[in-house]
């Protein structure tokens, strides 16, 4: 059965993904933004002005939908995004009367000490008691996350200076956004099982494929940090157990780097 699909986020990394996978469905997505449609948007996507800081636009882009998937996040103002924001939704939505709300939230975020997370956490707890019909869906962090940790990392000169030891089970960002559809598709289910990439790398092993496919010779360097958040990350908190994607570290690093890149 094809639905109509409000996604908040709609225009970021993992948004984009769940456009295509959602159209390719045969659905039809409304993208929640606070800027205007673009000019150059696709005739067939519907496009909803709103805001879920101040709540304006918030029932009106909620109109004759059959599914929320609600991906709209913001790591820097996670108390007024995040959780906030996620009330205003759900209360919209309740009054709405609308069928399914999918969260897309981050595997860990009730084992890692970091403020982003715990609004996460905050947020499902809205999504669980907020009256919604809903499924709540863990992911890992995506394949393209680490790659611009690494990215940014690999600025310092001379050396790769990396906590090695911190472990992750990073997922395309494809295969998670065609997830977070199935759950959509599939109708509330409350808290589903986590989604995560096909293995648990440590830092130092994803390093060494990054740096052969960006081209880069200088040497890795571990960095230890101390602390209860860095402790969590070399436990693997962060990982999962659940239902896990297909494409590896490495299949995605040939994908996305087919010549190289220059050396930095």
């Amino acid at each position: 059965m094809t639905m109509k699909i409000l996604l908040t986020g709609g225009t970021g990394g993992l948004g984009r993904e769940v456009v295509r996978a959602a159209e390719a469905a045969g659905h039809t997505v409304r993208i929640a933004s606070r800027r205007a449609r673009p000019h150059d948007a696709p005739p067939a996507r519907e496009w909803a002005q709103m805001d879920v800081e101040t709540g304006a636009g918030v029932p009106e882009a909620l109109e004759s939908v059959d599914a929320v998937i609600h991906a709209a996040s913001d790591p820097r103002r996670h108390a007024v995004v995040d959780v906030e924001g996620t009330r205003r939704l759900v209360q919209a939505a309740r009054a709405a009367g609308t069928a399914h709300l999918v969260y897309v939230s981050i595997v860990g975020v009730d084992q890692i000490p970091f403020g982003y997370y715990r609004s996460k956490l905050a947020a499902e707890q809205i999504v669980a008691a907020g009256g919604v019909p809903h499924s709540i869906l863990r992911a890992t962090q995506f394949h393209s996350f680490v790659d611009t940790m690494t990215a940014g990392a690999a600025r310092v000169p001379l050396i790769l200076p990396l906590p090695a030891t911190f472990r992750f089970q990073s997922v395309d960002t494809g295969e998670a956004a065609a997830r977070f559809v199935r759950a959509a598709e599939d109708g509330p289910r409350g808290r589903l099982r986590d989604f995560g990439g096909p293995q648990v790398l440590t830092w130092g092993q994803m390093a060494a494929p990054w740096k052969s496919a960006c081209g880069i010779r200088k040497p890795t360097v571990h960095l230890p940090l101390p602390g209860p958040l860095a402790a969590a990350f070399r436990a693997g908190k962060n990982t999962s157990d659940g239902e896990r994607g297909t494409v590896h570290w490495d299949d995605w690093l040939t994908r996305s780097y087919p010549s190289g890149s220059p050396s930095r």
